[in-house]
C-alpha cells in the first residue's frame, strides 16, 4: 500500500515553548527566527533580572508580555506538517 503523504511535502517548522511560574502549559509561539529568540531568553533566565519580555511572534497569539522572572524554562520544538 502507498503512503497517502508525499515525503516532499512534509515541512518542518520550529515554536518557542517558554515555561512560566504560574501556567500549567507552556505559552507556544512561532518566529521567523526562533532560535535567535531562544538563545536571548535562555541568557536572561540563567541570569537572575527584573526584564520585561515583549514579543510580536507569528502565529495565533499576536502579542506577549512576560516578565523574565516569572520563566521557569524555554525550550525549541520542531513540529512536521504538511504544506
Amino acid at each position: 500500500m502507498s503512503s497517502q503523504y508525499n515525503p516532499s511535502n512534509i515541512k518542518t517548522k520550529t515554536s518557542v515553548l517558554i515555561f512560566l511560574k504560574n501556567l500549567a502549559a507552556p505559552l507556544v509561539l512561532y518566529f521567523e527566527n526562533p532560535q535567535e529568540i531562544y538563545e536571548e531568553i535562555k541568557e536572561v533566565v540563567n541570569t537572575p533580572t527584573s526584564k520585561i519580555f515583549e514579543f510580536e511572534p507569528i502565529g495565533p497569539i499576536k502579542k506577549v508580555c512576560v516578565n523574565a522572572n516569572q520563566i521557569s524554562a524555554v525550550a525549541l520544538q520542531e513540529e512536521q506538517y504538511i504544506a
